[in-house]
Order: C-alpha cells, then sequence, then structure tokens
C-alpha cells in the first residue's frame, strides 16, 4: 500500500490511465451545497494561492489495458466525479483555444503514439458505474439533449455552468479557475490486489477510511463486501444486486437485510451490529459471494410481498393478508414467515395451507392487541417459532403441527388469547388507544365479514369519531346523567362508542340527537352505525349493547381453528424452572431456555449467562452500559459483576464489540442470582423467563 500527498489535476494530466467506478459503489449522488462549496475552495485556493486538501482517494491499481492504466476507485468518487463535471463545464464555456486544449487533456485520453491505442470505451479518464455512465457518456459526448435532467449527473453539470458565469462576472476568467484547480491536494492511496491474498485487502481499508466519514447505510457496506474483491463482481452485480435492489428499492434494503440476519443468525440482530453480523456470518459458514447473493436475492423476493402492496407474484388472497399485517405494523413475524414462504416455494404445502396460516397468524396478533397482551416476546417467538415446532425436519401435517404448538404456550405470555378474553377486550378494551387497530376492526364491521378474498383499504381521509365526545360538557352530562363521569372513563374509548367517519370536525362535541341525524343523513357506514341512528338515547346501557353486536361480528370474522380450541394444552413441567423459584441447581445441567419468546438451546449455565446478557443488551443497550460503567454489584456480593474494565473480573467475557465484561467466574446457583438481579434492571418478570434442565 502506498499513499502520498499529490495535486489531483497531475493525475489527471496523465494521458495513459482511466479511473473506473466499480459497480458496488453507490450512485454519484453529491448535493448542491457540495459542489456549491467545491467550487468556492477552487476560487479561495486560486486568491490565496495556496494549495487545498480535498481528501483522500483510495484505488486499486489493475491489470493495463491497450496500454492504458486501470484503477478502480473504492473510496473517493463523489469528489472525482465533481471535478470531472467541473471540468466539462469549464470546457463548454471556454472560448481560447488554449484553455480548451488543456481542459480537453485532462478529461480524455487519446493517442498520437503507437506504444498503445485508444478504443471508445477507455477514451474517457472516468468511467461510471452502470447506472451512471449512461448519463455521463452523454454528457462527455455532447448530447445533453438526451440526458434525464432529473440525475445528479445533469443537475451538478449544470450547476458547475451557473458557478463559472457568476465568477466570471465577478471579475474571475476560466484560467483563474484551471489554476486554483492546481491547487487541489489529495492523499492518493493505491493498493494492488494479489490472487494469493497476499495484497493490500482493499475491503478492509475501505471500512477503515469510512468509519469515521459519512455514514454508508448497511446496503453500501453489504454491497461492496461482496463485490469489491470478486473477480466476477460485474456478473454478481448484474445477476443478484441490481434485480434485488430494483425489486425491493434502495429504501428497503437495510431492514430488509436486519429482517434476513435475524432470520438467518442464533441471535437477535440490531441494527448497529447488523453489518459485523453479515460478515461473520458468511466468514463462519465460509459461503461464497455468489451462494450469498443468490440466498439474499431468493429471500428477497418474499420480503417484498411483505412490505410492498403492489408486488407481483402471489395471489391476491396472500397480498390481501399481508395487506393487512402491513396496516397493523406487525414487522416481527418476517423471520417466521421467511420460512413459511420458503416453504411454499418449495411445494411442503400449497395456496391454501398459505393462506389458513396468515389467516391464523392475523387472528392471533389481533386477538393479542386487542386483549392488551405485552408483545415484548413476539420477536422472540417468531424468530425461533418455526424451529421449534419442526425441530424434527418432518413436515407433514403442517398446519395441525402450527396449530398444536401454539396450544403448548397456554401457559406463557405468548398464549394464543381465548374466546371470552378476546370478547372481553372488545367489549370493555381501550380499543381507540391503537388507531391502526381500531380502525382496521371498524372496518371489517362495517363489511360484515373477513376473508382472505377481501381488500380492507383504510381511507386516510376517514377518521374515528368518538359517538359520546372525548371533551365533557353539559349536553352530554344530561345525555349519560348522574353516571356521566364513570360512564365517560369507563367506556369512552371501548369498541360501543366508535365509529367511522369523514366529517369528524363536524360532529366534533354536539349533541348526541345532532349527531345522530348528521349521521343518518351523510354516513356513508350504514351496518356500523345502524343501531346509533335507532337509538334515542347514548348512555351506558346504548354503548355496551352496540358493543355487544359489533363483537359477535368480530368473534364470527375471527374464529379459532376447532384443533385449537378442541386441543387440551401441552405443557412440559419436567425439569421446568424460572428465575424465581428459589430451587438448587447444584449438580444439574440447563438445556435450553425461554427468554421473550425466544427459545435458545445451551451447553452450561456459563453459556447460558452468556446468551442471555447478549439478548438483554439487544434488547436495550443503554441499561447494560449503564451498569457496567458503574462497576455493578449485584446484592450482598463484593464482586463486580459487570465492568468496562476487565482487570476488575476473574474470567472476563466481552459482549461482543462493545467493551463491556461480564464475570463468569460463578457457579450455579450464583448465575441464576446474577440473571434474576439483571431481570430487575431491565424490568421483567417471573413470565418473561424459563429454562430446562436435563
Amino acid at each position: 500500500m502506498k499513499a502520498e500527498p499529490e495535486h489531483l489535476i497531475d493525475l489527471m494530466f496523465d494521458n495513459k490511465r482511466q479511473y473506473q467506478i466499480p459497480v458496488y459503489q453507490r450512485n454519484y449522488d453529491w448535493k448542491k451545497d457540495n459542489c456549491i462549496e467545491l467550487f468556492n475552495d477552487i476560487l479561495h485556493a486560486y486568491d490565496k494561492e495556496k494549495t487545498h486538501f480535498l481528501g483522500t482517494i483510495v484505488q486499486v491499481n489493475q491489470d493495463d489495458e491497450n496500454g492504458i492504466k486501470q484503477y478502480l476507485i473504492i473510496d473517493g468518487q463523489q469528489r472525482m466525479t465533481s471535478v470531472y463535471l467541473l471540468l466539462k463545464a469549464l470546457y463548454d464555456l471556454s472560448e481560447k483555444p488554449e484553455d480548451k486544449a488543456e481542459l480537453e487533456g485532462y478529461i480524455f485520453n487519446s493517442s498520437s503514439s503507437k506504444e498503445y491505442s485508444i478504443s471508445e470505451q477507455n477514451k474517457l479518464k472516468l468511467k461510471h458505474i452502470k447506472s451512471d455512465n449512461e448519463q455521463f457518456i452523454y454528457l462527455m459526448s455532447n448530447k445533453i439533449d438526451k440526458m434525464d435532467k432529473t440525475s445528479n449527473i445533469f443537475i451538478n453539470y449544470d450547476l458547475f455552468k451557473e458557478l463559472i458565469k457568476k465568477s466570471l462576472e465577478n471579475g474571475y476568467s476560466i484560467r483563474n479557475v484551471i489554476k486554483g484547480l492546481k491547487y487541489l491536494e489529495i492523499v492518493m492511496i493505491s493498493l494492488k490486489e494479489s490472487p494469493d491474498g497476499q495484497g493490500d485487502e482493499p475491503q478492509v481499508v475501505f471500512e477503515r477510511i469510512n468509519s469515521t466519514g459519512e455514514d454508508l447505510t448497511l446496503a453500501d457496506l453489504i454491497r461492496n463486501y461482496v463485490l469489491m474483491t470478486d473477480k466476477n463482481r460485474e456478473f454478481l452485480f448484474n445477476e443478484y444486486w441490481i434485480a434485488m435492489e430494483e425489486l425491493l428499492g434502495k429504501d428497503n434494503l437495510v431492514d430488509y437485510f436486519i429482517n434476513y440476519l435475524t432470520f438467518k443468525l442464533p441471535e437477535i440482530v440490531a441494527a448497529k451490529n447488523a453489518y459485523q453480523s453479515f460478515k461473520k456470518f458468511v466468514e463462519f459458514n465460509k459461503i461464497s459471494n455468489e451462494e450469498i447473493l443468490r440466498d439474499l436475492n431468493r429471500y428477497s423476493k418474499y420480503y417484498n410481498a411483505f412490505v410492498n402492496p403492489i408486488a407481483k407474484g402471489y395471489s391476491n388472497d396472500i397480498m390481501n393478508l399481508l395487506g393487512v399485517f402491513r396496516i397493523l405494523q406487525q414487522t416481527t413475524i418476517y423471520p417466521f414467515f421467511f420460512s413459511v414462504f420458503d416453504d411454499f416455494e418449495n411445494k411442503a404445502i400449497d395456496e391454501s395451507t398459505l393462506i389458513d396460516i396468515l389467516l391464523f397468524f392475523l387472528n392471533y396478533t389481533l386477538r393479542r392487541i386487542v386483549t392488551g397482551v405485552p408483545s415484548n416476546s413476539l420477536r422472540g417467538l417468531y424468530k425461533s417459532l418455526y424451529k421449534r415446532i419442526f425441530s424434527d425436519g418432518n413436515k407433514e401435517n403442517y398446519l395441525q403441527k402450527i396449530y398444536l404448538f401454539m396450544t403448548t404456550l397456554s401457559s406463557t405470555k405468548d398464549a394464543v388469547p381465548n374466546d371470552t378474553m378476546f370478547k372481553d377486550g372488545l367489549l370493555y378494551g381501550n380499543i381507540y388507544k391503537n388507531t391502526k387497530l381500531c380502525k382496521y376492526i371498524l372496518t371489517v364491521l362495517e363489511n360484515g365479514t373477513f376473508s382472505a378474498k377481501e381488500t380492507v383499504n383504510i381511507d386516510s381521509s376517514i377518521t374515528i369519531e368518538h359517538i359520546m365526545p372525548q371533551n365533557k360538557n353539559e349536553e352530554w352530562e344530561k345525555e349519560i346523567g348522574k353516571d356521566y363521569f364513570s360512564v365517560h372513563e369507563k367506556y369512552l374509548h371501548t369498541l360501543g362508542n366508535l365509529t367511522l367517519t369523514g366529517y369528524n370536525s363536524e360532529l366534533s362535541d354536539k349533541p348526541f340527537t345532532i349527531k345522530k341525524n348528521m349521521i343518518k343523513e351523510k354516513s356513508k357506514f350504514v351496518s356500523l352505525n345502524s343501531d346509533v341512528i335507532n337509538q334515542e338515547h347514548w348512555n351506558s346501557s346504548a354503548i355496551l349493547k352496540r358493543a355487544e353486536r359489533l363483537s359477535s361480528i368480530i368473534m364470527e370474522c375471527f374464529r379459532l381453528p376447532k384443533l385449537i380450541l378442541d386441543s387440551k394444552p401441552v405443557v412440559i413441567e419436567n425439569n421446568k424452572h424460572n428465575a424465581m423459584d428459589g430451587a438448587d441447581l447444584s449438580n444439574t445441567k440447563p438445556s435450553s431456555f425461554i427468554l421473550l419468546g425466544e427459545n435458545v438451546i445451551v451447553s452450561s449455565y456459563s453459556d447460558m449467562l452468556q446468551k442471555i446478557i447478549k439478548l438483554l443488551y439487544v434488547t436495550d443497550d443503554k441499561i447494560m452500559q449503564k451498569l457496567a460503567t458503574s462497576n455493578y454489584k449485584i446484592p450482598n456480593a463484593t464482586r463486580i459483576y459487570l465492568s468496562l474494565d476487565k482487570s476488575k473480573l476473574r474470567k472476563p467475557i466481552e459482549i461482543e464489540n462493545t467493551n463491556i465484561y461480564f464475570e463468569t467466574n460463578l457457579s450455579a446457583n450464583n448465575i441464576m442470582s446474577f440473571i434474576r438481579e439483571l431481570f430487575s434492571e431491565y424490568d421483567l418478570s417471573n413470565d418473561d423467563f424459563t429454562f430446562y434442565t436435563d
């Protein structure tokens, strides 16, 4: 590796070189402010006759082509592209032949020698990535009329022309700007790839350089990782990456990769550690670049269906159901759906089974939200659910296996809420606090039925209306009667008191009679409001009567499968423990634990401690950081259990890449005491954790 300060313009003047922006780089995306700052720096350098440092550029030396030296730019492409756009703008505005000739020498290679030849593809000294190259070539070949006027290539070229014109009005000349360009200095880091692995490791250098600069997205880092050092980068980019990027769009790529990693890895993946997790996953499993790209491409089809309402490849019935999960923002289930959709694609299940699975988990989701069951365990549950259901690898009676497994959760926080709980939640629960759920339920009620064949469109112009208004007033106190304040507190946000309207502001706090007549005259929600317009008065009795009718419809729409209703819960009690039972764990060995819904296999108490701490850190790293900073001890202990200083611990283990260390030289009972105290710090209850011993 060689790094030396050089004047950028000297490198550009070399008549036998071409800089290539590789396919894995981001598109050119410099903003207006970046270009203005660069131009002002150039004028300032000219005025002061002083060198201006532009930054670092990293290049990888490639084999020569037709006598032209080839370089891949792995860092600095935004600055180099901008300089070339400025050079082209200067060329187009210059009138002096000597200026034009000099500028042309910076932009193009030319041949007057038999030592090398110039083809069309290496005439330009800068060759862009595929998506930008077309616009760049149009510009450099004076076909500006063919350019996409929304591309950054055109926009910034046009901006540089305007900046040059303004500078000319202010007394500068084209020659002055060229002289200013000559003061631009860079540090060029030259790397050399080596087939035997003895080269400069461009990927490592790239990561280090970008660790302190403008943040790269997870997608940027993964793309660079799998493509940078692969000789087949052009093929891999075109065959896999472009297809995935076009399918999902750049905005969805990062979330997709995090969901993919959570699906693939044994632990839940946090966004800030996702890239390191990806690298370790690939390297530990010795997965080739093409294999990982092929796998990412495969699952991207499923993810596109999860997040994109107009995705192709699945029936309307499937897409309608996935649309409800989007409406309710239930994204934690995606790792489980990855496996189920993969089985569908591999014909392990048919479409009817897939629809039944989606319907069941929609029902499960709806019931949990309505009954107010905390959702903090669902992420872990869905991550491990598929492996727990199909642990024996047998996928016969697929749907029945899912149903039967869900009955085993009856004694946990992940249990399927039964009909009694569901109806109580519909009658008395605060449905309004989750507005997306509320609008969805009210929309289903208007339809009177729900099936996979129905598309539920929740119009953003439609709002939720409280029949008994949120603001207390004398008119409504007379309407409700002497129990007004208790009725208001108890029933305000319940299903019986809620409806949909397109004119919420008009209804507002008006008396019931006026509201009722307006609803009768204007509302298009006939089924939903039939019992409202037929009521003489609106009180607790009317609210409950309406809630009974509406809840019956919802109960009919979302019936549990007969197998779940008829099955007796299967509860494994043998060797089952929790953190609070105080059992003597001496001479025992843990086999697994369930924390926040996630089932984890362990080999020892030390292993269990490590995995629990990792899960807790991912759940809330700030708590763990705070404890470590304070050199945390459990009550009545003299030893430090968590610290930023590993020298304070007997047998420290680091929470990966955190500089947080925890003690592992502990007995089984002390480990359980440690776990118990950590749960207290994380405000976890006894129901959140179960472990099993052999």
